[in-house]
């Protein structure tokens, strides 16, 4: 059985508490409440376009980042709306708002919010301030047997454009010019096979997709390990689905779900046929408390790795050249 690995997923943003001080700074822990407020600084780096190696651990994909001078490896996770830190690491940074985080099996952990500064990414890219949760991350290092000091959520990179190129493992992150636009000799992909636009909700990117003739939104998350099917679509999509396998998880408080191995052979986006698509199928009602609203699937680490991909957050814009050998029209 395939396993699924998804990463933590947080109930709901933390940085929307008000400044109750009349004008006056609120200072809780050494942290200013007005910069909660102000939410994360904008980047910074004297680059266009700046390269940064992506290393693999399992299906996940990892960069190095450096906050003040702790550095090491964060997942980048577009499942994620914006930086979370692993407790094990920054427990001792200000504490300003307790919460639960949540994943496919219930309510797993308490985290809290703080502000970090100085922020790198590759060297040049910057951040004088960020907004981040810290939770425990220890389940993701005790199943990859690495070190991980956190995750890149959507938010880091909203006025900015990626792109992930998987067969040479390398991240592009583009500044763009005055239309939101990657400047033009930058760009990876001038030609894309696919090119659709997307929703961003709650920071997280929702595609619009068919399987049969049936419309679904699918949340795409690259720090997912494989796709997911709601067991809540239309059951025109659910039998159409071609079981490999079944097996039960038991979830906090001992509850029990049944999750369902099975390929996908009919999933269409913009004007492209996708098949062979493994998927696990399973109630995603968690993970649509987590994004703030339900959604009907998830496109994981099975759809991404066909091909180079373009994300622009500023235009919501999502582009792909499909490797040769994983088009199917």
């Amino acid at each position: 059985m395939h396993r699924l690995g998804l990463l933590i997923l947080l109930l709901m943003p933390l940085w929307c508490l008000a400044n109750k001080g009349g004008g006056h700074p609120v200072i809780i822990g050494g942290i200013n409440l007005t910069e909660l407020q102000l939410g994360d600084s904008d980047p910074y780096g004297d680059f266009k376009t700046l390269a940064i190696p992506i290393k693999r651990a399992g299906n996940l994909l990892i960069v190095e980042a450096q906050i003040d001078s702790v550095a090491g490896n964060f997942v980048l996770d577009t499942g994620a709306p914006y930086l979370v830190l692993n407790e094990t690491y920054f427990r001792d940074l200000p504490h300003i708002v307790e919460q639960e985080a949540g994943g496919i099996n219930g309510r797993t952990s308490s985290t809290f919010t703080t502000v970090v500064h100085n922020f790198s990414l590759g060297f040049d890219l910057h951040f004088d301030r960020l907004v981040a949760d810290v939770t425990d991350l220890s389940g993701i290092e005790n199943s990859k047997k690495i070190k991980i000091l956190g995750l890149l959520g959507t938010r880091l990179f909203n006025k900015l454009a990626i792109t992930i190129d998987m067969a040479n493992n390398l991240l592009y992150i583009h500044k763009l010019d005055s239309k939101g636009d990657i400047i033009n000799d930058q760009r990876n992909l001038k030609n894309p096979d696919l090119q659709v636009p997307f929703q961003l909700m709650h920071d997280v990117i929702l595609l619009k997709a068919k399987i049969t003739d049936k419309t679904v939104w699918l949340a795409f998350d690259s720090g997912a390990e494989t796709n997911m099917i709601d067991l809540h679509v239309p059951k025109k999509v659910l039998k159409s689905l071609e079981i490999l396998n079944r097996s039960s998880v038991t979830g906090v408080g001992g509850t029990k779900y049944e999750l369902i191995y099975a390929r996908c052979n009919n999933l269409e986006i913009g004007n492209k046929t996708f098949t062979g698509n493994h998927v696990l199928v399973s109630n995603l009602e968690n993970i649509g408390k987590a994004y703030g609203y339900s959604v009907d699937g998830i496109l994981g680490y099975d759809f991404f790795a066909r091909g180079v991909f373009t994300i622009n957050f500023a235009k919501k814009e999502f582009e792909m050249y499909i490797y040769n050998h994983q088009q199917d029209k």
